[in-house]
């Protein structure tokens, strides 16, 4: 039984290939983790935020605790 295997990229191509989604991915990991990540500051503004939303929760009549 004689098989040949036929190559329809060559190697070269396939190299190219993969450096250049390689470092497309690289390169969107880096800009969310810039935008969307949890860096010391990004924290800081989600604690600001949580703590201006639960004061304005408590506000409103809805969320008075209710003695049984």
């Amino acid at each position: 039984m004689n098989t040949m295997l036929t190559a329809i990229v060559s190697p070269a191509v396939a190299g190219i290939v993969l450096v250049v989604v390689v470092a497309g991915g690289s390169l969107m990991y880096h800009i969310i983790q810039k935008k969307y990540g949890y860096t010391p500051e990004r924290q800081k503004e989600l604690d600001e935020v949580q703590e201006g939303q639960a004061s304005e929760d408590t506000s409103h009549h809805s969320c008075e605790k209710k003695r049984y």
